[in-house]
């Protein structure tokens, strides 16, 4: 999908927002009938069903198939890492991105066992967005840009996508994000990543969250900018990439605090833009348990997962797999 920037970039966005195509109700229609068809007690196959559904509606095929799966990784950092939000910082970063190439990250694993395809895709992860306590994290250009670049990562034809983050300060700026759209309490947003594990950073992270929504008060309204003044590359090619894939019938599945926070953004505009996401996995911080909730996404998963790299969404692609054969192979009056 090719995505042409004019002098009003946002507003090409919001446009694509606001033309996202629907589910296919007659194929929804075929594949509940299918599994009404299916010969056991109802609800017994419970969320195999649902995911089975999902997967066809926005597919636009019944029934569904789950042959090409793909895992995008978004790979960025951002400038509040050398503020002492996070354990590891850009050079952590790279590192990441290294093993992810030479197929020893975690997701890397998951996503073999799966039979996913793995992309990873750099956002000058060298180059740190600036300290969103003093500016925005990008330009209303950049941001469109980043957005476009992200849309331009589903290209390899999915039939199911997920979609992970991975870079220093990421879930600090998806906290920031969330405190911006929901509000609440800087502290609250803060619990995520890997400084829950050490109270120092969490002390940290929740000052950089107030400092950030501090300087930006009275700018955030408008949730493209929120997403641009404190999100950074990786939010914003997140976003990109789940509108890209509603307009190619690729249902998607998130991944991580930061992944969803990105949909929160999306959702702040219009909550039907969304539809076609699932969340994969859900970690263990009760932000991203609220997160989803407000989102209104119920995770696949609840494995305690905090990596946010994929992984949660490349084991959920092996429960929609398994949706899918249900879906076909079960007969007609088998108990």
């Amino acid at each position: 999908m090719v995505f042409q920037l004019d002098q009003n970039p946002f507003d090409d966005i919001r446009d694509l927002i606001a033309r996202v195509p629907a589910a296919n109700p007659d194929v929804r229609k075929a594949a509940m009938s299918r599994q009404a068809e299916i010969a056991l007690p109802s609800g017994e196959l419970g969320r195999l069903a649902e995911l089975a559904i999902w997967l066809a509606s926005w597919q636009g095929q019944n029934p569904p198939k789950v042959e090409r799966p793909q895992i995008v990784v978004f790979a960025s950092s951002h400038g509040i890492a050398e503020r002492g939000v996070s354990a590891y910082g850009s050079a952590e970063t790279q590192a990441k991105i290294d093993a992810l190439t030479s197929g020893k990250g975690s997701v890397n694993q998951i996503a073999g066992t799966a039979g996913c395809g793995l992309q990873i895709v750099e956002l000058a992860p060298e180059l740190p967005t600036p300290d969103i306590t003093e500016q925005a994290a990008l330009s209303e250009k950049e941001c469109a840009a980043t957005f476009a670049f992200g849309m331009e990562a589903v290209s390899s034809n999915p039939d199911l996508i997920g979609l992970g983050v991975v870079g220093a300060g990421a879930t600090t700026a998806a906290g920031a994000v969330s405190l911006a759209l929901y509000g609440g309490a800087a502290s609250f947003w803060a619990m995520s990543g890997s400084a829950m594990k050490k109270p120092d950073l969490l002390v940290a992270k929740t000052k950089v969250i107030d400092d950030a929504l501090i300087h930006h008060r009275g700018k955030l309204d408008d949730p493209l900018e929120v997403m641009r003044r404190l999100g950074g590359r990786d939010l914003a090619a997140v976003a990109g990439a789940i509108i890209a894939a509603r307009y190619q019938n690729i249902p998607v599945i998130l991944d991580g605090f930061v992944a969803t926070a990105s949909a929160a953004i999306l959702h702040a505009i219009d909550p039907n833009c969304i539809d076609h996401c699932v969340a994969g996995s859900v970690t263990s911080r009760d932000s991203h348990h609220a997160l989803l909730d407000r989102i209104g996404k119920k995770p696949v998963l609840d494995l305690g997962l905090g990596l946010g790299d994929g992984s949660g969404a490349a084991l959920a692609i092996s429960i929609a797999k398994a949706a899918a054969a249900c879906h076909v192979g079960i007969g007609h009056g088998q108990n």
